[in-house]
């Protein structure tokens, strides 16, 4: 525990801190405020719940350090009033070390005004792009550390959470995202994975990737790509393939799948057949000649 912490080992101290908490209307607060709770523990359960936090510090928050902070701010501001919250004070009661910036970005994530779908602005794309790429480990990115980091940069009064930081980088900002037309082959790659996979948008993403370079198709892409699929319901396939379904399709799905990948192989099988191919050929008197190959066949010029 950070020195700037008290052992509050005199209950009294604690009892006084839990008084406050009566003053408390659950009901109204939980209209603005995402709270961790319904009713309010009793005194040996809110003693017990300190002690159950003090774990050693790690970045991203447990489920009763949250829940302790809520407590403790709304003790100090039962009727969270804006501007009236001694950041200093909950930190000195916090189980656990946090900086007065963490305590405070962390409280406001509580509002559920605060967490608009409002739209990014440029400033807020290059912000977050700008911290992402910043950071030697975003292979392993937190995504906690980066929206708190976010927020202190831009003290914009819409604070973005980790979620939302997550899906900007994921479906926008992410240099690595495919935005490529689709070809016949990835999209045979990705009806394949369907099949197998099932409606797990991130894994397909993913082992999508593998087979293009590592140039990955978003989820709102691999979503979209599925909704033109459903022209194809009720179309049954000539037969079945040999690959393994996942259970989460029902039968006329993935006769829908199975008939757009028999329509793609079939436009591939003639796009082949229909190619064009040209080679000079050096003639016994040593004269070149121009020939075309169409359908497997030789036409000399």
């Amino acid at each position: 525990m950070n020195s700037s912490q008290s052992s509050f080992t005199d209950l009294n101290d604690w009892a006084l801190v839990y008084q406050n908490l009566q003053l408390i209307e659950t009901e109204q607060l939980s209209s603005k405020l995402q709270l961790h709770f319904k009713t309010l523990p009793s005194f040996n359960d809110f003693i017990k719940l300190y002690e159950s936090s003090k774990t050693e510090l790690k970045d991203t928050w447990n489920l009763n350090e949250e829940l302790f902070l809520q407590l403790i701010v709304l003790s100090l501001n039962p009727k969270c009033i804006k501007n009236r919250f001694d950041w200093e004070k909950v930190q000195k009661l916090m189980p656990n070390y946090r900086s007065l910036s963490e305590l405070c970005f962390k409280f406001q994530s509580f509002y559920k005004a605060l967490l608009p779908r409002q739209p990014w602005s440029s400033f807020e794309d290059k912000t977050l792009l700008q911290i992402i790429l910043d950071n030697p480990n975003r292979c392993k990115k937190k995504w906690s550390q980066i929206a708190d980091q976010y927020n202190l940069i831009c003290k914009s009064e819409i604070l973005r959470n980790a979620k939302q930081c997550r899906e900007r980088w994921n479906n926008k900002l992410d240099p690595q995202i495919n935005r490529e037309p689709w070809s016949k082959s990835e999209e045979l790659n990705f009806l394949y994975l369907l099949l197998q996979n099932g409606r797990k948008w991130a894994e397909i993403s993913i082992k999508l990737s593998m087979i293009t370079n590592y140039r990955r198709r978003t989820e709102f892409a691999l979503k979209h790509k599925f909704k033109q699929l459903r022209k194809y319901y009720g179309q049954k396939a000539k037969k079945n393939i040999d690959v393994t379904i996942s259970p989460y399709w029902n039968i006329q799905e993935v006769q829908m799948i199975l008939y757009k990948i028999e329509l793609l192989q079939e436009k591939s099988r003639k796009c082949q057949t229909q190619k064009y191919s040209f080679c000079e050929f050096l003639s016994s008197d040593r004269e070149f000649f121009l020939v075309i190959i169409k359908n497997g066949c030789l036409i000399k010029l």
